[in-house]
């Protein structure tokens, strides 16, 4: 089921929208962890699609992250954060397949965007297949 978002969901932070608080970065016990805390405070516009792509792979704030990468890969099916060339949509793919299972329409959307880029994903042997299965 599609969550409905509040009308300024970009300008608020994940941990607004969520009402949570993720933790102190000071207390984070690992470099990655302190980089998500640090990320969820950030207003969901303002983040870079590498900060989007660390939140995704971590499962986090995805009923607001995963519309923002849409929209970029939309935009450049091949966007990268500090990884590679693709690994935003490699980030989405791998999301856990329960997220898809509880949200068919955004599941439909993403197979969609990858239909329309099949062609340049097949040229950078980006691999999506398993997705669409």
């Amino acid at each position: 089921m599609l969550m409905i978002l509040e009308n300024n969901w970009r300008n608020k932070s994940i941990e607004a929208l969520e009402k949570t608080n993720h933790g102190d970065t000071d207390t984070a016990p690992t470099g990655l962890v302190k980089h998500c805390f640090e990320y969820v405070k950030i207003p969901v516009n303002n983040l870079s699609v590498e900060q989007l792509r660390t939140l995704i792979s971590q499962n986090i704030g995805l009923n607001y992250t995963i519309r923002l990468a849409f929209e970029i890969l939309n935009e450049n099916i091949l966007a990268e954060g500090d990884l590679y060339e693709g690994d935003l949509l490699n980030s989405v793919i791998n999301i856990d397949t329960h997220f898809w299972l509880q949200n068919k329409v955004l599941k439909d959307e993403l197979a969609g965007i990858i239909e329309r880029h099949k062609t340049l994903l097949n040229e950078h042997q980006i691999r999506f297949e398993s997705f669409l299965n």
